[in-house]
């Protein structure tokens, strides 16, 4: 709409509205001039951002996000996610509508399936809100898009049996890689990164850290150890490598291990088990701990979560009574 003047004494009657993509502009101004050219200079804005803002940007401005305040996991993840839609790369970001969306993730659902689709679309709604919030675009085309259904399954606990069988058959540094999953509830990344400095042997008590936090802080927590923690941790240590601080140190890079997904599931076929995973091995210690009637308050101090609400709603998951 043109510019107006609103009636009154007002030290700025003039005005200048502007709406674009159900976004309203709107300031006032001492004279008419001014409103004019104030809103020449908005919709030459405007249109530089609507031209040029391809999708490529808010993608790479995204995974610039996600590697600065997340774990590199989740960096990787959200990356290969992405790179699904590789095809509008080059797209005006305005061009990107609700609909080629839903159909793109129809295809996604068919693909890998209704989680694995909604997952891709949390990750492109959170592009799309980046740029919204930068003023790169005036609504997320992702708004409004239901998620695809899905069946929650119960999480699945191993049975002790079944983890003592592959345990015996690990080679013995992987068996005591196991070992400290199995009987501290860490998370495998919290393991990989186990530093000599984070075992208390006199207080009989390791410190894990972890980044699943708000904002992605690391924080620290001790969990105690018991008999088989030590000595699985006394072994790690007669064969450490001198040159690492890591207790349990990849041979190839000299570093701490990022993800080890191929060993355990070896494991499980050659001992005729169904297949559980390192964090299974969580779900059966937290389960342990429900069962040994240890109070909710001191279950999340163990798994490291933030607040006890998590705890309750992981306990109800595995099946557990409140």
């Amino acid at each position: 709409m043109p510019i107006y003047k609103r009636s009154g004494k007002r030290p700025k009657p003039w005005y200048y509205q502007v709406m674009r993509e159900g976004r309203i502009y709107k300031r006032s101004f001492a004279t008419a001039n001014e409103a004019k050219n104030a809103e020449a200079r908005l919709l030459a804005e405007l249109q530089i951002r609507t031209t040029h803002i391809i999708f490529s940007i808010i993608v790479n401005k995204r995974l610039d996000y996600v590697q600065a305040y997340c774990t590199p996991r989740h960096y990787t993840d959200h990356r290969t996610m992405l790179k699904r839609f590789a095809a509008w790369r080059d797209m005006s970001i305005e061009d990107i509508t609700p609909a080629l969306i839903r159909e793109k993730l129809i295809e996604l659902s068919k693909e890998l399936g209704n989680h694995n689709a909604n997952r891709h679309l949390i990750a492109l709604k959170a592009c799309f809100s980046l740029a919204v919030n930068d003023g790169l675009l005036a609504r997320n085309p992702c708004q409004g898009i239901r998620p695809f259904p899905t069946e929650k399954a119960p999480k699945f606990i191993p049975s002790p049996d079944d983890v003592a069988k592959v345990l015996l058959l690990a080679e013995p540094l992987d068996q005591a890689y196991l070992t400290i999953l199995r009987y501290t509830g860490a998370r495998v990344r919290e393991l990989n990164n186990l530093t000599w400095e984070d075992v208390d042997w006199q207080g009989k008590q390791i410190r894990f850290y972890t980044r699943k936090k708000r904002h992605g802080h690391k924080s620290p927590r001790w969990v105690p150890m018991n008999d088989r923690v030590i000595s699985a941790l006394a072994h790690a240590w007669e064969k450490r490598d001198k040159r690492s601080p890591f207790v349990f140190t990849n041979p190839r890079s000299k570093q701490a291990y990022d993800y080890r997904d191929k060993f355990l599931k070896t494991l499980c076929r050659k001992a005729g088990v169904r297949p559980f995973n390192f964090h299974d091995l969580r779900h059966l210690y937290a389960s342990e701990l429900a069962d040994r009637q240890i109070p909710i308050p001191r279950i999340k101090e163990f798994l490291g979560h933030e607040n006890i609400t998590t705890t309750s709603i992981y306990l109800q998951s595995l099946g557990k009574a409140i």
